[in-house]
């Protein structure tokens, strides 16, 4: 991202509606800061009112207003609203409170809060008060983006040494320099050495994820375009539902041995060998999209028979695919398109999937490390989209409004919306979709352009194989170069799943002599080499239709590579868990064999021996016998001890 440094003046006289918190006791003690609300709510963070050495906070503050120019010296008390103390948790998210006022605030300006992309070195201010200088401290600082643990937090730099960041800066309300909004609260300050340097800075918590948060923020104080609207948004009960399926996939084989007796569906009928197989070609295949989760079945994989099922899952390959374009993986373009068809039910459900849960707003996790702990890469980082349009049925001045709200660009301004887009669009990761249903698709092609020259990234979502907005995409947005490096780029994913395919069945060989149920592993490779070769020999490799396929089989290489990456984790955890008993098994045994009382549980061990050595062994039997044996050779050996003493 990058924008100007140079900013409109601003007057902090006006900012009275900021807050001074203390404790309630006869000393008085200054804890941080705060920002009023409407209503008499006072927005800060949940450690500023933390009662040391607890998670719970103390039963009133004080707060005061040093800029009302009088009010009551005393100030005001104010205790924590029900349901809105949401104390930091081990990975920093959180940290907010909300503090209901028992009075009248003496000051009549609050704020509302305003959703704005991270603005790289965009300049903002706020005021502290940090010990001895109670009136408070002001200081400025450039946005550097999205930072900070917990993936919640925005890393904001300080102007100059006089701007570092103190104690009790905390809950600072943080204005943007050129529209005057509050934008965030501060949360943290951090020091440190580097090679004999001293590094300073802090971090932000931004609007999206305070709204995240606390519901009456969300509901009457908040104000700008959430990143992702509405029509592209996942509902909560999917949210609930689907990112463990996108984690973990049919292999829910990661679940343990319970989980084994299923796996991977096999592959029905191969790849289609028609002389034809672009997926406009076969329509009916799409319905075949709602089978089971990871199941490689885009057009040209699956048989045509549509198989309906009481339940549509996500299409992982596709999950996969979108999570690696926003992680800015750089085998992916800047600028990508992709195509969800109406009866693609599967793909839809992927886009506002991981859309949601690339929204810090939306998004119910707070890091990838915590929701997909098995590295699956289906689940994007939340607070890596920028932002996302729905163009259908809409006029390039609609979009338009629509892109200048989500770039802070809407203030008074004399250029049309179009032309201040041209001229000062941010470089943000945008999604638009459905720019061959706008109403003026060629235009709107045109408007999105905008934001590539302007050094943003951007993804294309069309419904339809063939219309001019593509047409006119491939010859704007897309060099001429794209369909080959784009084949390239799917030779190597489709090199990686047969590396992974490999690999997986060389552990299932070691781990077939010890361990029982094996996931199956699948041989998709050969069929998807087969696929890119009679794609390298396609003649319409200069055509939009060309792209269209390229699309489809890159997905579905996505898919079976979740698959195969499945079950290589499955059997390396199985092989690993075999090796764990054994040791433990001949651990303890060993430990008997020092205090001469092998015999205390010889039954117990010849029976985990023999089902860790006599052959594929079920690992739930085996560690039930590993358990039962080392249970009785501690109390042999607690009994030995006891009676050495």
């Amino acid at each position: 991202m990058g924008a100007s440094i140079s900013e409109t003046n601003f007057r902090t006289d006006q900012e009275n509606w900021r807050a001074r918190l203390r404790m309630g006791d006869p000393r008085g003690q200054v804890l941080g800061a705060g920002v009023l609300l409407g209503d008499g709510l006072v927005l800060t963070c949940a450690h500023v009112i933390r009662i040391a050495g607890t998670d719970d906070h103390h039963p009133f503050v004080i707060v005061e207003f040093p800029g009302s120019g009088g009010g009551d010296p005393a100030g005001l008390r104010a205790t924590v609203v029900p349901k809105h103390w949401v104390p930091r948790a081990d990975d920093h998210s959180g940290d907010l409170a909300l503090l209901q006022l028992a009075g009248p605030p003496p000051v009549t300006s609050n704020v509302t809060l305003h959703r704005q992309p991270p603005i790289w070195n965009r300049r903002v201010h706020f005021a502290g008060y940090p010990s001895r200088i109670s009136g408070g401290k002001w200081a400025e600082a450039l946005i550097k983006g999205h930072g900070g643990p917990g993936d919640e937090w925005v890393q904001i730099d300080p102007v100059t040494e006089a701007d570092t960041l103190m104690r009790r800066f905390s809950g600072a309300g943080v204005v943007d320099n050129r529209t005057g909004r509050v934008i965030g609260i501060v949360v943290s300050k951090l020091d440190s050495e580097r090679e004999g340097a001293h590094y300073r800075h802090g971090y932000m918590i931004p609007t999206g994820t305070i709204v995240k948060h606390l519901d009456l923020v969300r509901e009457r104080f908040v104000s700008g375009r959430p990143p992702v609207p509405a029509t592209l948004t996942a509902d909560p009960a999917t949210l609930a539902a689907h990112p463990a399926t996108l984690a973990a996939g049919p292999a829910t084989l990661a679940a343990g041995p319970t989980a084994l007796d299923g796996g991977p569906a096999p592959l029905d009928g191969g790849l289609d060998d028609s002389p034809d197989d672009s997926p406009d070609d076969s329509p009916d295949q799409a319905a075949a999209l709602t089978t089971s989760p990871g199941r490689p079945t885009h057009p040209g994989l699956a048989d045509e028979t549509p198989r309906p099922t009481p339940r549509t899952f996500p299409d992982r390959g596709f999950a996969r695919w979108l999570t690696r374009w926003l992680a800015g993986e750089e085998d992916l373009a800047d600028v990508e398109i992709t195509f969800v068809r109406d009866e693609d039910q599967a793909a839809a459900l992927a886009l506002l999937t991981t859309l949601t849960l690339a929204d810090r707003e939306r998004s119910p996790r707070t890091s990838v490390t915590a929701s997909c702990p098995d590295g699956a890469g289906t689940t994007p980082r939340a607070g890596s989209l920028d932002l996302a349009v729905d163009v259908r049925d809409k006029t390039p001045a609609q979009i338009a409004q629509e892109i200048a709200e989500g770039m802070a660009l809407d203030g008074p301004g004399l250029l049309p919306m179009p032309a201040r887009i041209a001229a000062d669009a941010l470089p943000l990761t945008t999604v638009a979709r459905g720019v061959d249903d706008a109403l003026q698709p060629l235009e709107t092609v045109e408007l999105l352009h905008t934001l590539v020259r302007r050094g943003g990234r951007l993804l294309l979502v069309f419904r339809q194989l063939e219309s001019p907005a593509l047409d006119r995409t491939y010859e704007l947005l897309l060099d001429p170069t794209r369909p080959q490096r784009w084949l390239e780029r799917v030779g190597r994913r489709i090199g990686a799943l047969a590396r992974t395919e490999e690999l997986a069945r060389e552990l299932r060989r070691r781990a077939a002599t010890c361990v029982s149920p094996l996931p199956p592993v699948p041989r998709y490779a050969p069929d998807l080499e087969l696929k890119a070769a009679r794609l390298e020999a396609d003649p319409r490799q200069g055509t939009t239709g060309f792209l269209v396929k390229l699309s489809y089989v890159e997905r579905t290489a996505e898919t079976a590579l979740l698959e195969a990456e499945a079950a290589h984790r499955v059997l390396t955890r199985q092989l690993a868990r075999h090796q764990d008993l054994r040791g433990l098994l001949d651990g303890h045994q060993a430990r008997l064999a020092a205090h001469g009382i092998t015999e205390a549980a010889a039954s117990l061990h010849q029976e985990a021996q023999r089902l860790l050595t006599g052959g594929p062994c079920e690992l739930r039997v085996a560690e039930a016998a590993v358990d039962r044996f080392v249970q009785e050779a501690r109390k042999a050996l607690a009994t030995r001890t006891e009676g050495d003493r």
